[in-house]
């Protein structure tokens, strides 16, 4: 796979895919076309379980959308959404993490939100810095945030523009983990590895019940949008295989059928 603004590689049935943009890693088009072709082109490959995205340097993760591009949005017919983008990242039926290994912001940090889990350096910070440029976030950060941490400190954080430190990220829940900046990526990627070896529709039914079902009442979460998972997932060859291991007392070997 040849792109033009990330570095893949993939390990078993890991991909790890890296923002190559210096200085900032900022969100421009070319990320936000690779990062579209790439989740197009992993979604029917089998080979590919867990996808980890994260970025080059040691500074920045992202430091956000690329301002310089703003003036000319309007006349590029090409261009793509980062919305689109982040919404296809929050949906997709593999599990995506985002290994923070320098410090996010604005659409960098919205970025790492649309993913299924974060990762972040113990060295790095996050925030949503807009205000501070007279603007506002505008891929999904006053809402993702505040479904993380709850309205009142979301507010504060966005109407100040301050950031956070990892471990304030972590003890607010935006994060899943700290980890030494030196072995973020080797961590998130020994993770994976063990996600990688899980039932694939499982996974992905959870996650769509866990996307679709926040937005929905309790009883319609509960009766219909778990329910309707909880069926698909019983049909699968995969479920038959995991109640064989258990009773044979041998690990499962999930196929994704």
């Amino acid at each position: 796979m040849d792109y033009q603004k990330l570095i893949v590689e993939k390990e078993n049935n890991v991909l790890v895919a890296a923002i190559n943009n210096p200085p900032a890693n900022a969100m421009g088009q070319g990320v936000l076309k690779d990062l579209d072709r790439l989740l197009d082109e992993s979604l029917n490959d089998d080979s590919i379980r867990v996808i980890i995205i994260t970025g080059t340097g040691e500074k920045l993760f992202s430091a956000g959308a690329d301002i310089s591009e703003f003036s000319g949005l309007q006349a590029d017919t090409e261009r793509i959404n980062g919305n689109d983008v982040y919404f296809k990242i929050e949906n997709y039926p593999k599990i995506i993490i985002a290994a923070m290994q320098g410090s996010a912001y604005g659409g960098g940090l919205e970025l790492a939100m649309s993913c299924h889990m974060r990762f972040i350096a113990d060295n790095a910070k996050i925030g949503l810095p807009e205000v501070k440029l007279g603007i506002m976030p505008g891929w999904g950060g006053t809402q993702r945030l505040p479904r993380y941490i709850g309205k009142t400190k979301a507010m504060e954080l966005m109407l100040t523009g301050d950031p956070l430190t990892a471990r304030e990220a972590l003890n607010l829940g935006v994060v899943n983990r700290v980890v030494p900046q030196n072995s973020i990526v080797n961590e998130a990627k020994t993770f994976a590895a063990g996600l990688a070896t899980g039932a694939p529709i499982a996974q992905r039914e959870i996650i769509r019940a866990v996307n679709r079902g926040l937005n929905a009442p309790l009883d319609e979460g509960v009766y219909k949008i778990e329910f309707e998972g909880v069926a698909r997932v019983f049909s699968s060859d995969d479920a038959r295989e995991g109640a064989m291991a258990f009773f044979q007392k041998r690990p499962p070997v999930f196929k994704g059928k």
